[in-house]
């Protein structure tokens, strides 16, 4: 049988892959981003995750002629290596179907097989207007652990690391494609305390980029002595950025601890319940 080096460990590797592709070009993609899973596999890593959309860049406009099929060349290629490997993969991408276009990120385990979709659900104002929004957050289960994900823009909707923390979530992925300031840093770190998950971020490099940084739930030591939510940032090269998470301290602090879910209120919440109009919109 084969035991999980997270398991054995009690500590999940997410190695960040701060790096750029040739922009519109899928195939290009792959074989930069295989080569990257190759490397960052030999150097130890559990989970090799990669920015927003990774088949095109990023490359604004959006060229929906290069959308790819889940089942098709690029998304086989990174299961294929996860599974020669036996690591696991994040990989993000520009796909499409019979319904239309997606931004997606997907989960791959050690043997290659997908264990997570998820397609942005807040899309990026009219930068994404010609795509499908997703219609939820759900976790995948990679090694024991419990991950979810949400992509750029969703950092900074408190509901999207809610839904995750109430469906279980231990560790939340961030996928992003964006200018990188202290304030996200800290919506982050906000993020990662009110939710008792740990949190891992990966952007592309360049200048006012980059930033690629991991967080923690533990804001305090034993003692009682504050401690950063901040545990890892990279600068804005390019780079392999490793993120190491103690389960076994994550995992205490969240069964001990009272944020999260324990002391909600969900029948106070009625309009985060329910349609209600835009509250910038004067209707006197």
């Amino acid at each position: 049988m084969l035991l999980s080096p997270a398991r054995l460990r009690h500590t999940f590797r997410i190695t960040a892959a701060q790096h750029v592709p040739p922009r519109h070009d899928p195939e290009a993609a792959l074989h930069l981003g295989r080569g990257i899973v190759r490397e960052a596999a030999a150097a130890g890593a559990d989970l090799v995750a990669f920015p927003e959309m990774w088949s095109t860049g990023y490359a604004l406009p959006i060229d929906l002629s290069v959308a790819q099929p889940v089942d098709g060349p690029f998304v086989e290629g990174f299961r294929d290596i996860a599974a020669e490997l036996g690591v696991g993969v994040l990989v993000t991408a520009l796909l499409a179907d019979e319904h239309g276009s997606t931004n997606s990120t997907l989960l791959i385990g050690r043997r290659g097989e997908l264990l997570l979709r998820h397609d942005k659900v807040h899309l990026l104002a009219d930068a994404e207007a010609g795509l499908r929004p997703g219609d939820g957050f759900e976790i995948g289960v990679f090694d024991g652990v419990r991950v979810g994900v949400m992509t750029c823009w969703e950092r900074e909707f408190p509901e999207a690391a809610r839904e995750l923390m109430l469906a279980g979530a231990e560790v939340i992925v961030v996928p992003n494609a964006s200018a990188w300031n202290p304030t996200r840093s800290h919506q982050l770190e906000a993020r990662a305390f009110e939710n008792m998950v740990a949190i891992a971020s990966i952007n592309y490099p360049g200048d006012g980029w980059g930033r690629s940084s991991a967080y923690t739930p533990i804001v305090f030591d034993p003692q009682g002595r504050p401690l950063s939510a901040l545990l890892a940032q990279a600068d804005a090269r390019p780079q392999f950025v490793p993120f190491r998470f103690d389960l076994d301290a994550l995992r205490d602090w969240r069964a001990r601890e009272v944020w999260g879910a324990r002391y909600r209120r969900p029948e106070a919440y009625r309009r985060l319940r329910g349609e209600v109009d835009d509250p910038r919109v004067a209707t006197d």
